[in-house]
């Protein structure tokens, strides 16, 4: 009878630790590695192309009677073109400066429109209109708004006749150059990443005019 009990209490006692051990076995540990969310920004350089309408007016007087004092006409038309530039932005604020270059065909054809007599004919068309402006804005994450300010440069092409026949004909073409400041302002969506797009209103005041003629 003791036998039997010793041999029952040995039995025990060698089961009861391998029974413990796969109690307390730890559990497996799982990293997860968390990717904070990339911070936008404006800061960088960029390039594009623009495309819009165009409203020129030119100032002028009567060639043929300079005491009539100055006239203006007035024209429309398209412009295509492309820019360069960069920001940087300090909080919410955004600043920057563009260079644009776009063509145009701004084109005015009347006859006589600075009271130059009958069968006078004059035409002007503005050739290309280029800017160099400081941008200022507030950017709301991917909406900026913004003001821009500059210089502007244009080339505006000229012929005219005076509608007459034989030795009295007479005609002039050339082109002249003018210079002048520019102020606008607009508002861009960035919609994808690299890619946005704006909607702007530019104001060019161009006056002195340097002019060649053949």
């Amino acid at each position: 009878m003791s036998k039997k009990l010793i041999l029952t209490a040995a039995l025990l006692s060698l089961a009861t630790p391998a029974f413990a051990a796969d109690i307390i076995e730890p559990a497996p540990v799982v990293k997860v590695l968390i990717v904070p969310a990339p911070i936008f920004t404006w800061t960088g350089f960029y390039i594009g192309a623009h495309g819009g309408g165009a409203w020129s007016k030119w100032s002028g007087m009567d060639p043929t009677d300079p005491l009539a004092g100055w006239s203006s006409v007035t024209a429309s038309g398209g412009v295509v073109g492309g820019q360069i530039g960069g920001n940087y932005q300090i909080s919410n604020f955004v600043v920057g400066l563009e260079g644009t270059g776009a063509c145009s065909s701004v084109t005015l054809n009347a006859g006589g429109p600075f009271g130059g007599g009958a069968g006078f004919n004059l035409s002007l068309k503005n050739g290309y209109m280029a800017t160099v402006a400081g941008r200022f804005g507030v950017a709301f994450d991917r909406v900026p708004l913004y003001a821009k300010g500059g210089a502007a440069f244009t080339r505006d092409k000229y012929s005219a006749n005076n509608g007459l026949a034989g030795a009295l004909a007479g005609s002039a073409n050339g082109s002249f150059n003018r210079t002048g400041w520019l102020a606008g302002g607009g508002v861009e969506w960035m919609f994808m990443p690299n890619w946005s797009v704006r909607a702007e209103y530019t104001t060019i005041s161009a006056s002195a005019a340097s002019m060649s003629s053949r």
